[in-house]
């Protein structure tokens, strides 16, 4: 499956990585369904399994669809233990789907790190910080790294302000060094 090359600008492309997360994870879900009915010891996590990965496509959706806005924070609200009965829980090991699953869900790994070291991705994921937060539980269960954004990403969102021009360094001079001609990179001996 081929898909085109993003812009770089995060709000055109947000839908599109959305979609492609959403279809792969859709698809990771399914191989779930499939092989950990055959293994009785992780059968009773095929619903839990499926929920997590199904509900996290339209949360990444929605999440980068909507600017990001800064919201108060609520109150905690205690609820007595007792009341609820113990909910069911996925292994917390960081990479046990991938142990459990073998070479199947490495290749949707390898999709998932494809489509995260896009640079879309990364100004999509540095623009709106919740849709890392998302994604953070399906990369542990994939053992994929961390998500991480590189410094041009940054730059090019505007998260980070690019050095000043008439300080900047280049190829290790200062930049008045380069305009005055000294280590402007010719033998000043006229040699060779």
């Amino acid at each position: 499956m081929y898909f085109t090359p993003s812009p770089l600008n995060p709000t055109d492309a947000m839908p599109e990585l959305a979609r492609r997360v959403g279809l792969i994870l859709a698809d990771l879900a399914g191989l779930v369904a499939a092989r950990f009915l055959r293994r009785p010891h992780v059968a009773g996590l095929i619903v839990l399994l499926w929920h997590r990965l199904q509900r996290v496509a339209p949360r990444l959706a929605r999440a980068m669809a909507r600017p990001p806005v800064q919201r108060a924070r609520r109150a905690a609200v205690r609820r007595d233990q007792a009341e609820r009965p113990p909910a069911a829980r996925l292994p917390g090991r960081r990479g046990w789907l991938l142990r459990e699953l073998g070479y199947e869900a490495a290749a949707y790994r390898s999709q998932l790190e494809a489509l995260l070291r896009e640079p879309a991705m990364q100004a999509a994921l540095a623009a709106v910080p919740q849709a890392g937060r998302l994604l953070r539980p399906v990369f542990r269960m994939l053992d994929l790294p961390d998500l991480t954004v590189t410094p041009a990403v940054s730059v090019a969102v505007g998260l980070v302000r690019p050095p000043d021009r008439p300080g900047a360094v280049r190829d290790g001079l200062a930049e008045d060094q380069v305009v005055a001609g000294v280590g402007g990179g010719k033998n000043p001996g006229g040699g060779v």
